[in-house]
């Protein structure tokens, strides 16, 4: 009797330890998972972090050229890359990124470079140019850097025909917003007719002396010469309506006004009166299918 109790307590005892030690050793496998999901967590976490700290790569570079091989058409315009290795050449003979250095920004000093990255030592780090020449013989251009200052995305335009070259931040909302949603991670969006009227291009906007004299030549005026025109101009000025009036001095005292009016999207008419400036006035010549066409309808 007492050598069944003593084998009954014997085995309670057992089992007790048992269990116990098996309590003990499913803390440590706990810890281990513990850990194991930590360190998961972790990885993804700088994963993340490391993503949206690219400012700039080949995905949204190929994002960007798409939007403006979608783009340029719709103003009837055609843009070149800069491919990465070959300067990217404008009509008024810059060659760009390697001429980034010889340019302003907003008429400062800031430093503008080439940073493929997006993270340079500029105060402008440029991701991609774009060069449109306009047609014509004057050195008229559109030529657009995207660039981060600061580690924020600002597109950029320099239509600059002589002395120094200056960038702005272009008007165009089409191409500000659809970089700013690329640089992001947000992919762009096609581009809204409503914006177009803000392109840096546009018909709407003011004709500058280069657009003008652009327009003149193509129209066939004879007695408009560029040099000369370039050099004594006073009095010329853009209109509201998208226009220009230019007046230049051939000869001693000759004086020519060729008027220019937009008519629709990028289609102008131009108005010329021949005349002299002997007296004190001006006065048109009574003949002037003498000097050349009194009339044009031309295309920008």
């Amino acid at each position: 009797m007492f050598r069944k109790r003593t084998l009954v307590i014997i085995s309670a005892l057992v089992g007790i330890s048992t269990v116990l030690g098996g309590c003990g050793k499913s803390s440590p496998t706990n810890h281990s998972n513990q850990a194991t999901t930590s360190s998961s967590k972790t990885v993804q976490k700088g994963s993340t972090q490391s993503n949206s700290s690219t400012l700039w790569n080949k995905k949204k570079d190929q994002e960007l050229t798409s939007f403006i091989d979608q783009w340029a058409p719709t103003m009837g315009q055609s843009y070149t890359k800069y491919d990465g290795n070959k300067d990217l050449k404008t009509k008024a003979g810059m060659y760009y990124p390697k001429d980034l250095s010889k340019t302003t920004v907003n008429g400062s000093n800031d430093s503008i470079g080439w940073a493929p990255s997006g993270k340079g030592s500029y105060d402008y780090n440029v991701v991609a140019l774009y060069n449109y020449d306009r047609p014509g013989n004057a050195a008229t251009h559109i030529t657009y850097a995207f660039a981060f200052h600061n580690g924020e995305p600002v597109a950029l335009v320099e239509q600059s025909t002589n002395g120094t070259p200056n960038w702005t931040p272009t008007k165009n909302t089409d191409v500000s917003s659809n970089f700013a949603k690329i640089a992001n991670g947000n992919g762009s969006a096609k581009q809204s007719s409503t914006t177009k009227k803000d392109d840096d291009s546009s018909s709407t906007a003011e004709l500058s002396f280069e657009d003008a004299a652009a327009l003149i030549q193509k129209g066939g005026f004879t007695d408009f010469n560029y040099d000369s025109a370039k050099t004594m101009h006073d009095g010329s000025h853009p209109t509201s309506n998208g226009g220009y009036v230019m007046i230049t001095y051939p000869g001693a005292k000759g004086q020519d006004q060729f008027t220019i009016t937009r008519t629709g999207k990028n289609k102008y008419h131009i108005e010329a009166k021949y005349g002299t400036l002997e007296g004190g006035s001006f006065k048109a010549f009574d003949d002037q299918s003498t000097y050349g066409p009194t009339s044009a309808d031309v295309t920008k």
